[in-house]
């Protein structure tokens, strides 16, 4: 390093703004077919998706734009779920979470109890049905004050 060079600490900047509706989703699950289902459903029902294969994706599509909702899987071979929500909690706290999981080595509910504790808003076991999941999402617009978006072609 030449003299008088400095490194720069990285810091990261917390996207702050009002959510008045949950629009846009990032959803968060190395299942490829899971996660083209749940786009398919949310799509058509006004919901902007974005999707990540995995934590570290998911990382990288955050912090370079701000999401209404995470719907996170929770075991993933890269970035678990759990450290996710507990990113989410930390920097981005106004985005909702829903926490989803088959279960693995314990019961399923036991994951869910501990996304749960780090932070997510909700938590649903897989499979999920078309309906369970517009229905989750529902009732945290409806805890949390919000509209949800008109459907594609609606205005």
């Amino acid at each position: 390093m030449s003299p008088g060079a400095q490194i720069m600490p990285q810091t990261s900047t917390v996207i702050a703004r009002p959510v008045m509706a949950i629009h846009s989703i990032l959803i968060v699950e190395d299942d490829s077919d899971t996660l083209d289902a749940m786009r398919r459903i949310l799509e058509p029902r006004g919901y902007s998706v974005s999707i990540a294969t995995g934590g570290k994706e998911a990382i990288q599509s955050l912090n370079r734009r701000a999401f209404d909702l995470v719907i996170t899987d929770i075991l993933m071979p890269d970035v678990d779920g759990f450290q996710l929500i507990v990113l989410l909690r930390q920097n981005f706290p106004k985005t909702r979470c829903i926490a989803i999981t088959g279960g693995g080595r314990i019961n399923s509910d036991t994951y869910l109890l501990i996304a749960r504790g780090f932070g997510a808003d909700l938590v649903l076991p897989k499979p999920i049905t078309n309906d369970t999941l517009v229905t989750a999402i529902r009732a945290i617009e409806a805890r949390s004050g919000l509209s949800p978006p008109k459907p594609r072609g609606e205005k």
